[in-house]
């Protein structure tokens, strides 16, 4: 197995590296998940070739996703994409609600099926997506988006050339192999008052981190996840930007889902015993593991504002 020289964000040296799994599903012999004890980012080494993330993403990215997800996760179709992420459109609007201006130029990075796209359309955003997958692509353009199979592609496009006032992107910046190039575009594609709202699962979860769940442990450290972001990880890398930034913490998943691990060993399960344990339990579930810095996902706000 190849040992990394140094840690690829904070440049720790190796031996402040430690094997976190040497299971990656869907990845080959010699790939493992390594933890840098000094910025406290996990990541996959070696990472996929520019090759080999391009295929999967163009070209098996749905199947990839069918074949590791629950049942009901929508991947089948655009239209089921959209079905099954009702409540997630929801929760993200719920949070942009208070952040994003009046009216203006949308763009989401990893759009899929656009779910996200349609309902800011709705309210009155000009929305531009970004979507590698042939069959999602397709289907936002199909319905009246412009959409794009890079951000290469977007940046050569002289109509987009003034940039945005939102950048959006929900589970993409864990794919992305040079991240801090990543995000150092996206600032650059800004209006002087705009933001950028990502989301990423947080490394710490109480399923990761809290609970002992073998079949969880086999399923989260995955091929096409270049990166685990914890609060702290999520931190250092944007602090090297100058920017001002938040970092809030949400739990997607409800109890229903925890449980559905403990006794099945798989995902899904959403709401499976709410009628019984009642949604003020859900709900206080969720609470408690945000308060204890356990919940499952990091929403992080970047404005085109220097640090104070």
């Amino acid at each position: 197995m190849p040992l990394p020289a140094q840690c690829p964000i904070c440049s720790a040296e190796h031996h402040v590296q430690s094997v976190v799994s040497r299971h990656v599903y869907g990845g080959k012999k010699g790939q493992a998940i390594f933890h840098c004890e000094q910025c406290d980012i996990r990541y996959l080494h070696p990472g996929l070739s520019h090759e080999e993330e391009a295929k999967l993403y163009a070209e098996e990215f749905e199947k990839f996703m069918e074949k590791r997800s629950s049942h009901d996760a929508g991947w089948e179709t655009p239209e089921a994409h959209i079905e099954a992420n009702a409540r997630e459109a929801a929760r993200r609007s719920a949070f942009l609600l208070s952040r994003l201006p009046a009216r203006g130029k949308v763009l989401e990075i990893g759009c899929s099926s656009g779910f996200m796209l349609h309902e800011l359309k709705a309210k009155g955003y000009d929305c531009v997506g970004v979507e590698p997958s042939g069959v999602f692509s397709d289907y936002v353009k199909h319905r009246g988006i412009a959409c794009f199979n890079s951000l290469d592609d977007l940046l050569f496009d002289p109509a987009h050339a003034d940039g945005f006032d939102v950048v959006l992107h929900y589970y993409v910046m864990e794919h992305i192999s040079e991240v801090t190039e990543f995000l150092d575009r996206q600032i650059h594609m800004l209006k002087p008052s705009g933001i950028i709202v990502f989301e990423v699962p947080n490394a710490t979860d109480a399923l990761s981190s809290l609970y002992d769940i073998a079949a969880y442990e086999k399923f989260i450290w995955v091929v096409s996840h270049r990166w685990y972001f914890s609060t702290r990880s999520m931190e250092h890398l944007l602090r090297g930007f100058g920017m001002e930034f938040e970092i809030h913490m949400d739990q997607r998943y409800d109890l229903s889902n925890h449980l559905t691990w403990a006794i099945d060993g798989r995902p899904g399960g959403h709401g499976r015993f709410t009628n019984e344990l009642g949604q003020d339990l859900e709900d206080h579930y969720k609470r408690a593991l945000v308060a204890a810095g356990k919940g499952d996902t990091l929403t992080v706000v970047v404005r085109n504002a220097p640090c104070p």
